[in-house]
Order: structure tokens, then sequence, then C-alpha cells
């Protein structure tokens, strides 16, 4: 029947190159109403959708950010490009009192390029974008902020080549668990400084749930990190100002053993039970992904955390009956939970979860 089909626009998704079929199946298996897709660049996928499709239903756990009913623009210059996106903006930010940001990406930071191809004429983009709300929003340019948590409207554009650019402009809306969707970090990535002291690089997985969710432990907090070796993820902890009880059957690095903040528990992780609720309770294990769902039933039936991060690992494709057991674990006993594949993840997923009222 004519007219029963909603409008449909496209979306734009980022996620870790190499995992952009793994999104377009998560949708598939939300089903979500996705009426056409196609992967745009490594680390970027396109699908339409209705236009008034509600962005938290549009959550992917493989998707590191969302640009909803985006809009293609070809043009010569960099002054033409800009135009569209400044007058979009205008007439968005039209009546709002609220904050806002722009955020101008490149394909290429999408697979982790820290210095990526046409980084330079995405900000001359930028610039032109902010020249021209000087022109016609001044008043709009003051409730700009940077690198902000609290961004309330947010323009996002992606350059595809000199001519050619996605934008999408969209409220940001705020999680239950934490954190925003659309994310206020550019394409979804955290920047994760290196660390020479760190034992292994699984910290930067921790890293990207602390920024995923706008939250981390306060200075005092005790935290507890099951299957800790060799203790980046208990260093993470420590540099945030928590005390941390180690759990695992082999030791940590020795600098970590030898921090007075550190309890190191030589015993099975999976068997461990505070005799108090901890604020934080943090988990890398490697174990069988149905695992992860018997860990929860011990920790938050009981409140015996405030809030968690807790990876599932997979050996094959992602065992979703699994994923789904864990969440509903989470759900039950009042958690708020968002599951998230991050650009350090591997192949797995990570359940952060935050006590509900």
């Amino acid at each position: 029947m004519t007219g029963s089909i909603p409008p449909s626009a496209p979306w734009l998704f980022t996620c870790r190159h190499t995992y952009e079929l793994t999104l377009l199946a998560e949708m598939r298996l939300l089903q979500l109403p996705v009426q056409r897709s196609d992967v745009l660049a490594p680390g970027l996928v396109h699908v339409d959708l209705p236009r008034d499709f509600p962005l938290l239903t549009a959550n992917p756990a493989y998707a590191l950010q969302v640009l909803p009913n985006a809009v293609e623009v070809f043009a010569p210059s960099i002054r033409a490009l800009a135009e569209p996106i400044a007058d979009a903006l205008r007439a968005q930010l039209d009546g709002h009192t609220g904050t806002w940001d722009v955020h101008a990406l490149v394909p290429g930071q999408f697979k982790g390029n820290p210095k990526p191809p046409m980084r330079r004429r995405a900000d001359l983009i930028l610039d032109a974008v902010l020249d021209r709300l000087k022109t016609t929003a001044r008043w709009a340019l003051k409730r700009r902020i940077t690198g902000g948590r609290d961004v309330a409207v947010l323009a996002q554009f992606v350059l595809f080549d000199e001519g050619h650019v996605w934008f999408s402009i969209a409220p940001v809306q705020q999680l239950a668990a934490g954190g925003t969707w659309p994310a206020t970090l550019p394409a979804g990535l955290a920047e994760v400084a290196d660390d020479d002291v760190a034992p292994a690089s699984s910290y930067r997985k921790l890293v990207e749930a602390f920024a995923c969710l706008n939250a981390a432990p306060a200075e005092g907090d005790v935290c507890v990190d099951l299957g800790a070796c060799p203790g980046g993820w208990t260093r993470v902890l420590l540099q945030h100002g928590a005390h941390v009880t180690a759990v695992d059957r082999a030791p940590l690095a020795p600098h970590l053993m030898a921090d007075p903040r550190v309890t190191f528990l030589p015993s099975d992780a999976f068997a461990y039970r505070p005799e108090q609720p901890v604020a934080w309770l943090v988990s890398d294990i490697i174990a069988f992904p149905e695992r992860v769902g018997e860990l929860l039933v011990q920790w938050l039936p009981d409140r015996r955390c405030e809030r968690f991060v807790v990876q599932i690992k997979f050996k094959g494709e992602p065992d979703w009956p699994a994923v789904q057991a864990a969440q509903s674990v989470a759900t039950r006993a009042g958690y708020h939970l968002i599951t998230r594949h991050f650009f350090n993840d591997k192949n797995e997923l990570t359940l952060m979860g935050r006590q509900g009222d």
C-alpha cells in the first residue's frame, strides 16, 4: 500500500575495522528495519533506516558511533562543502539554548591512523563552518564546547574525498548506564595514551570503557579485578586512585605486587566474593562465553558491586545466546547496561553496567 513504508534516510555507523560485516549481522539480529546497507570505508557502515527511528534503539554493540539522518554533499570547494553544514547547524540551533559541538572526521581515523589522509582538508572545512556561523549565528558560537561530556547537540561530518562529505546533526541522548549516544568522542574513539609501565596492552580496553561511560573509579574506591594477571587493568584502576583486590592464580607484575594499594589473592576468580560491596568489578578473564553469565549471577543479584566492566570472549562468531544471557542477568538484577565492541577489543565484547536507583 502506498505510504505504508516510513520515509528512510541514510544512517552511518563507525566500528572497529574488519568488523563491518559483524555489525551488519548484529543489526539483522536486532531486527532493525534496515532497508539498504553497504560498507562505505574500513570502519564505516551505511544503512537506510526510517528517518524518525529512535536513536537509543539504533545502538548496536559493534557500533562505536552513529551519524543519524546523514546528508551527502558534493561540492568543488572547501567553502561550498562547509556552507550546507553550517546552515543546517544554524537551523538546528535556532531557539536551542544548550551546548553543542562539531566533529570533523576522515576515513583513515576509523582505522586508528594518527595522521590520516585528508585530515588537513577536513580541518579547513571545519574552520569554514565556524567562519560561516560567525556571520549567520554568532550567538551560537558562545555555547560550543569542545571535548566535553555535556554536549546536547552534535554535528559530525565525514570527508571522503576533496569534494564529497556526509554530515549529520543530532541531539545527544544520555545513556542510563553512562555515556551518550551519539558518543561525544570523535568517531566514538577514545584517546588512549601509550603506557610503558603497563604489563600488558590490555589496559587500553579498560581505558576505552571508562571513556565510553564518562565514568571511572574515584580516589579511594575499592575495586575488584578478576583474572588480574599480569595486571594491565589493575594498573588503570590504580591510576584513578583506587584500591584494588586483584584475584588470579598467577601473580601480577612485580611493581604492582609491591604497590600498597593492591591486595593480591591467589585464588580462582570465579570463586571469589567480597565481604562488602565494592565500587567497581572489572574482569578480563579468558573463559567460555557462558561462564560470564554465571559470574554475573554470583555478583549482581546481591548488588556486590555498584558498577562493572566485564569482557565476554569468543572463539569464532559472536555467541549471541551467551551475550543475551549475561545481559539478562544484569537487567533482571536492576543494572543499567551497555554493551560495546571497542577499537582495542579483539574477538570479544565489553559489558558495562551501573546499579539502577
